[in-house]
């Protein structure tokens, strides 16, 4: 992270003293597809298991969220348990005259099932609540703006959906077989797009979804019952990296604090970029942040909870930490960590090296040693603090 001025929210979130229970059972509910446990992870129905340690995205795995797992392209049937049937082969636009240089308004019904459906636009305006699109396809162009905004009151779901600019099928200089591209600028800052952002109080449920060619998500961190689920998302390859127009953050930036409940739980965040994966970037209180089982590499500070040390009830166990990409400063921001004395609780956080990574400061010899949240050192032995 950096003194550049934060990006501004549109509304103040609420903290939340929302119980660990229902957050585990929101949990278990929004991980249908596959069964992660600790550091292995197992396909139903196949034997095969493959340790969070050893994998990467695109590498053929598919442990973590990637290309072959997450986007409409990769929608099964019953997703979401909607009873919808798998990607159809094609998408259907939405409606004719569609264009990146003019903005498009969507209004749903409350309680609408979206799915399959091509919106290409400048901006995508979404007035609705309690809305769910399923196996959508979000692409335009809108440097420094708003690509998907949202105007719910509640609840908003995306589900095996796909957020890109419109001038490209793939990041440039990711071919597939990288988390995301090695090389900067990424998508040009002239054919990005900025941030997805609601601009009311939803809630926002993200599951499966491949976001890239942006410089980040700005959505409501949760209220009490309510948190922000975001599970199996692949964000990756943000846009010009090469210089320091945008922030690149992947979930956020949040920066006013006072955030939370929050689930981010089995994603891939992967880029090359200047600040956060996770960017709670506020003065204020974040309270029950869970961040649990996910594959991190690049950014600035990879995590950040917080920009004074006065979180509470923060989980951060059973994540990955690559050296894939090249990483400016460290994983966590200001090794900010209040630990059990507040409620907050650091396991199981493994760094992965490989010869030939670009995250210098780590070698072979680090691989698979535990990362604490105070220093940028690797540990034979898990933190306890």
């Amino acid at each position: 992270m950096d003194d550049r001025p934060r990006l501004p929210l549109v509304r103040a979130l609420a903290r939340s003293s929302f119980s660990a229970a229902v957050a585990l059972a929101v949990l278990a509910a929004a991980l249908s597809t596959s069964v992660v446990t600790g550091a292995e992870f197992r396909t139903r129905g196949s034997e095969e298991v493959v340790r969070a340690i050893d994998a990467r995205p695109n590498d053929g795995s598919g442990y973590w969220p990637d290309f072959s797992n997450t986007g409409y392209a990769n929608t099964p049937a019953n997703a979401g348990g909607l009873g919808l049937g798998a990607y159809p082969g094609k998408l259907t636009d939405y409606t004719s005259g569609m264009s990146a240089d003019k903005p498009l308004t969507l209004r749903f019904p409350d309680n609408s099932v979206i799915s399959y459906k091509r919106f290409l636009s400048l901006k995508v305006l979404i007035y609705g609540d309690n809305l769910t699109f399923v196996g959508c396809l979000f692409e335009g162009t809108n440097p420094n703006d708003n690509l998907v905004q949202i105007y719910s009151d509640n609840n908003i779901k995306f589900l095996y959906s796909t957020f890109k600019p419109s001038s490209y099928a793939m990041p440039p200089g990711n071919d597939g077989t990288v988390s995301s591209s090695h090389t900067k600028p990424g998508t040009p800052f002239d054919k990005s797009w900025q941030l997805a952002t609601t601009m009311k109080e939803a809630v926002a449920v993200m599951d499966h979804n491949d976001i890239w060619g942006n410089a980040g998500m700005i959505m409501v961190t949760g209220f009490p019952g309510r948190p922000s689920t975001w599970t199996n998302n692949y964000i990756h390859d943000m846009a010009d990296t090469s210089h320091d127009v945008y922030h690149h953050d992947g979930i956020g930036p949040q920066s006013e604090g006072d955030g939370g409940p929050m689930i981010v739980d089995h994603n891939t965040l992967a880029s090359v970029g200047n600040t956060n994966a996770l960017a709670l970037q506020g003065s204020g209180v974040y309270d029950h942040i869970s961040f649990t089982n996910n594959y991190v590499s690049g950014w600035g500070y990879a995590v950040s909870i917080g920009v004074v040390n006065n979180a509470t009830n923060i989980t951060v166990t059973d994540n990955v930490f690559s050296a894939e990409l090249e990483q400016l400063y460290g994983f966590l921001y200001g090794n900010i960590w209040g630990g059990s004395a507040r409620g907050s609780t650091w396991r199981r956080n493994l760094i992965q090296a490989r010869t030939g990574d670009d995250n210098t400061s780590y070698s072979t010899a680090d691989n698979g040693r535990y990362l604490w949240p105070t220093g940028t050192a690797t540990h034979a032995t898990d933190y306890t603090g």
